[in-house]
C-alpha cells in the first residue's frame, strides 16, 4: 500500500457542466485529508503531506466502519453547525491544537465528521487508474456510515439543481467530477468546483499598524503565487482587517512576530505600503470575500482562520488557472469540445478542441493548448517584448498553412501590438506580442503551433540580446550536428563565452550566446561568421559553407550565421514544432550533447516531466548577458 499520495485537485468553473457523465457532490468546507487504513490503525494525511490524526482522535474508529483490511480513502474533515452545514471557522480551533487535554475536550464539544468521497486503494489493489464511477461503487460496498464517517453523496447530471439547493442552505459550493476520471495527483479539469461563496486560501506576507482602540495589528497583508511558487512571483491581492476578536488578534500576532523581516516579499510592492510590516510568507489563512476586482484585488474580505494543511507555495488565485503548472492537471478536459476561460483578466473562447492537428500521432488542438498552458511559465520569459511572426496551421500540420506578420483588426483588441518598420515590406508592420498566458493561448487557438520571435526586444529592436549559432543538417545524420555543436563549445570555452544548446525540434540544433543588448545585428552576425569560419577551418570535412543550397555538400553541417539579422525569427525554446511526432524545441545540458542524442526523443508526450525536473535550462540566456570585446580579441587570435 502506498505510504503517501498527493491528492487530486479540482479547477474552478463558472457553471456546472451538463450531462449524466458528471457526478455532483456538495463541497464540504473543512480540511482535506487522505485516510490510510491498515488493519486496526488509521493515519490521516493533510494536503500539505503532514499527518494530522492526533487532532481528530474520534476518527480512530474508521477501520471499524470498513469491510477491508487495507484501504486509502479520500475525503474532507468538517465540523457541522446546528443546521448540518460545514463551517470552516468551527474546525479552526482543532487544526492547530497540540494539547492532548484540549484535543480530548474539543472532540466531545466540537466533533468532526469525515465525509469520504473516493477510494484509492483496497486490499492489495491500487484503484487510481480505475474510473471514478467504479471507485465509488466499491466505496459504497465497504463503508458502513455512522455519525463519524459518512459517504459524500454523488448525484449524476444534477448540477444546476444541486447548486441551487446548496445556495439555499448557505453552502460554499459544489463539485463536479467526470464519472470516467482516473485519480491523478495534480489539479485537473476532470474535477471542477463551482463556488457560491468566494472563499480560498491566501499567504500572509505582512500586517498593518493598528488604528484606534485595536491592538497588535490592523489588517493582514495577503498574497498568492502566480507562477511556480517562487518568491519573485508572490503577488499582493489586498488586506483583510475583519473577522478578528481580541483573543484572535493576540494569538495571530504571537505567530507573526517571529516571522518579521525587513525586505518586502512581493514581486511588486503594494501601493500604498506605508505602515506595513513584512513577514516571511509561511502562514496560510482562509478568507471569505465578495469578489475579485478588475485589478485582481479582494473586495470585502473576511478572515476565517489559519490553515496548516496547505503549503504556502501551493496557494494560487483559484479563479484563474495559472501558467506553468507542469505537474498540474490539463487545462481543457477531454469532455470539452469548446470552452471559455478567464485568463489574465480576459475572457477567451476556445473552439474545435477535438480537431486533429497531428494525424499520424492523434494529437488534437486540445493537446496543443494543454501543452502550452502547462509550459507557459517557461516559454513566456523567452517571448516577452519580442515581435512574433505567426505561422498558422488552422487544420493541422498536414494541411495548408500560412504566414502572418501584420496583425489584422479581427484580432482581440487587448493583444499587445506594435507598428515596426520592416526592411522586407518597405513599410511598417503591426507585429503582435505574447507576454502573458492569455496572449499565448489566444494565438495557439488560431492555429499557431510553434512561436517564432525576434532575437531582440522592444524597444531595443536594433540590438539583439543573443548571438545565434544555427547548425542545419545537409543530408547528414544527427551525430554530425552533435559533433559540430561540440566543436562550437570548444571555441566558446577558449574565448571565455557561455553558450546554451537546444534542439530545434527539427533536425538541427541552436546554441544561444547571450550578450548585452548593446551590439548591432551586423556586429553579432560578424561574430557568428568568425566562429563559423574558424570551426570550418578546424574541420573542413564536417561543414559546408556555400549560401546557395544547390552548392552545399551533403553529409555536412551548414552553419547559418546569416540568420543573425533584424526581423529574422527562429523557433523559441520550449515551442512545439509542426512535424510528425510532435517534437519540442528542447533546451539541453551540454553533457547531453553527445552521440545518441535525437531531437525526436523530446516530444509533447514526455517533455513536461523533464521540464518539471530540470527547470529552465535557458534561464542563463535571459539572466547572464555577456560582453564580446575580449572574446573577439581571443577569437581573432585563434586564426593565427
Amino acid at each position: 500500500m502506498p505510504s503517501a499520495i498527493e491528492p487530486m485537485m479540482a479547477e474552478v468553473a463558472e457553471r456546472p457542466p451538463r450531462g449524466d457523465e458528471w457526478l455532483f457532490e456538495v463541497k464540504w468546507d473543512g480540511v482535506r485529508a487522505l485516510a490510510f487504513v491498515d488493519q486496526e490503525s488509521v493515519h490521516l494525511q493533510a494536503r500539505s503531506g503532514i499527518r494530522c490524526e492526533r487532532q481528530y482522535p474520534e476518527l480512530a474508529v474508521i477501520p471499524h466502519q470498513l469491510a477491508a483490511r487495507q484501504a486509502i480513502l479520500d475525503g474532507e474533515i468538517a465540523v457541522l453547525d446546528p443546521k448540518g452545514v460545514a463551517r470552516f471557522h468551527l474546525i479552526q480551533p482543532r487544526i492547530h491544537n497540540a494539547d492532548p487535554n484540549a484535543i480530548a475536550h474539543l472532540s466531545r464539544s466540537t466533533p468532526v465528521v469525515y465525509f469520504v468521497f473516493d477510494l484509492l486503494y483496497l486490499d492489495g489493489y491500487d484503484l487510481r487508474k480505475v474510473p471514478l464511477s467504479e471507485r465509488r461503487r466499491l466505496l459504497e460496498e465497504i463503508v458502513t456510515p455512522d455519525e463519524v464517517l459518512r459517504i459524500s453523496d454523488a448525484f449524476p447530471g444534477a448540477g444546476e439543481a444541486l447548486l441551487e439547493a446548496a445556495a439555499e442552505h448557505g453552502l460554499e459550493g459544489i463539485l463536479a467530477k467526470h464519472a470516467s476520471s482516473r485519480y491523478e495527483s495534480k489539479r485537473s479539469r476532470e474535477w471542477l468546483k463551482i463556488k457560491i461563496v468566494n472563499e480560498q486560501e491566501f499567504v500572509i506576507a505582512g500586517f498593518t499598524e493598528p488604528q484606534g482602540d485595536r491592538q497588535y495589528f490592523g489588517a493582514l497583508v495577503l498574497g498568492v503565487y502566480d507562477e511556480g511558487g517562487s518568491r519573485r512571483n508572490l503577488r499582493w491581492v489586498g488586506n483583510v482587517g475583519t473577522g478578528f476578536d481580541q483573543k484572535l488578534l493576540a494569538s495571530l500576532y504571537s505567530r507573526l512576530e517571529p516571522l518579521i523581516i525587513d525586505e518586502c516579499p512581493f514581486a511588486e510592492r503594494p501601493k500604498p505600503d506605508r505602515g506595513m510590516t513584512w513577514v516571511r510568507p509561511e502562514l496560510v489563512c482562509q478568507v471569505k470575500f465578495g469578489e475579485w476586482t478588475q485589478d485582481r484585488r479582494l473586495r470585502a474580505p473576511v478572515f476565517l482562520g489559519l490553515r496548516n494543511d496547505v503549503e504556502a507555495r501551493q496557494v494560487r488565485d483559484e479563479s484563474e488557472p495559472q501558467a506553468g503548472e507542469l505537474g498540474a492537471g490539463e487545462f481543457f478536459s477531454k469532455s470539452e469540445k469548446e470552452a471559455t476561460r478567464q485568463i489574465d483578466g480576459h475572457t477567451l473562447k476556445f473552439t474545435n478542441l477535438n480537431k486533429v492537428f497531428y494525424p499520424d500521432d492523434g494529437y488534437t488542438k486540445r493537446d496543443v493548448l494543454n501543452y502550452y498552458a502547462a509550459v507557459a511559465r517557461l516559454i513566456l520569459p523567452h517571448l516577452k517584448d519580442r515581435p512574433l511572426s505567426l505561422k498558422r496551421y488552422p487544420n493541422g500540420i498536414t494541411k495548408e498553412y500560412f504566414f502572418q506578420k501584420d496583425t489584422p483588426e479581427t484580432f482581440a483588441p487587448w493583444l499587445r501590438t506594435e507598428m515596426i518598420d520592416s526592411d522586407h515590406n518597405h513599410g511598417p508592420v503591426n507585429y503582435v506580442f505574447a507576454g502573458d498566458q492569455a496572449s499565448l493561448l489566444y494565438l495557439v487557438n488560431l492555429g499557431c503551433i510553434d512561436h517564432n520571435p525576434w532575437m531582440s526586444r522592444s524597444p531595443n529592436l536594433d540590438n539583439p540580446d543573443f548571438i545565434l549559432i544555427d547548425l542545419d543538417p545537409q543530408e547528414c545524420p544527427f551525430e554530425r550536428i552533435v559533433d559540430a555543436a561540440q566543436l562550437v563549445k570548444e571555441v566558446l570555452d577558449k574565448i571565455g563565452l557561455t553558450g546554451y544548446p537546444k534542439t530545434t525540434g527539427g533536425r538541427g540544433m541552436h546554441v544561444y550566446v547571450p550578450v548585452e543588448p548593446v551590439y548591432s545585428y551586423q556586429e553579432t552576425r560578424t561574430f557568428a561568421e568568425l566562429i563559423a569560419r574558424l570551426v570550418a577551418h578546424q574541420n573542413s570535412s564536417l561543414f559546408t559553407t556555400p549560401r546557395p543550397v544547390a552548392k552545399r555538400q551533403t553529409n555536412r553541417v551548414y552553419f547559418d550565421y546569416l540568420q543573425n539579422g533584424k526581423s529574422k525569427t527562429i523557433a523559441a525554446p520550449y515551442v512545439l514544432r509542426a512535424y510528425r511526432g510532435a517534437p519540442v524545441a528542447t533546451p539541453l545540458e551540454w553533457s547531453e550533447v553527445r552521440h545518441g542524442l535525437e531531437p525526436a526523443q523530446f516530444h509533447i508526450g514526455n517533455v513536461r516531466e523533464r521540464f518539471a525536473g530540470k527547470g529552465d535550462l535557458f534561464a542563463g540566456v535571459l539572466e547572464k548577458p555577456q560582453r564580446i570585446e575580449d572574446a573577439l580579441e581571443k577569437l581573432e587570435g585563434l586564426f593565427r
